[in-house]
């Protein structure tokens, strides 16, 4: 199964939340961890030029805001949650 871009965004999404929130509890070692689960899952985008800049700009966004981690978290819940809503298309 192959799978789309919209798919690979909403999880690099779900993987910047857990960045956010391992910044929220101040683990900086779980947060190391986690981005660099971010970091693949961006890769998975590199052939959806669009997607990739986007997705490259969230973590952008995560760096810029790691003293509002929880803040950052809520503005990118809000871009999220309605792709993952979005029925895949076969």
């Amino acid at each position: 199964m192959t799978r789309d871009a919209r798919f690979y965004f909403a999880n690099l999404g779900a993987d910047v939340a857990r960045c956010a929130q391992a910044l929220e509890r101040h683990d900086e070692k779980r947060y190391q961890k986690l981005l660099a689960t971010a970091r693949r899952t961006l890769e998975r985008l590199r052939e959806s030029p669009s997607a990739f800049a986007e997705g490259e700009l969230m973590l952008q966004g995560l760096e810029l805001t790691r003293d509002a981690p929880a803040s950052f978290r809520h503005e990118l819940d809000c871009l999220i949650v309605p792709l993952a809503l979005i029925p895949s298309t076969p």
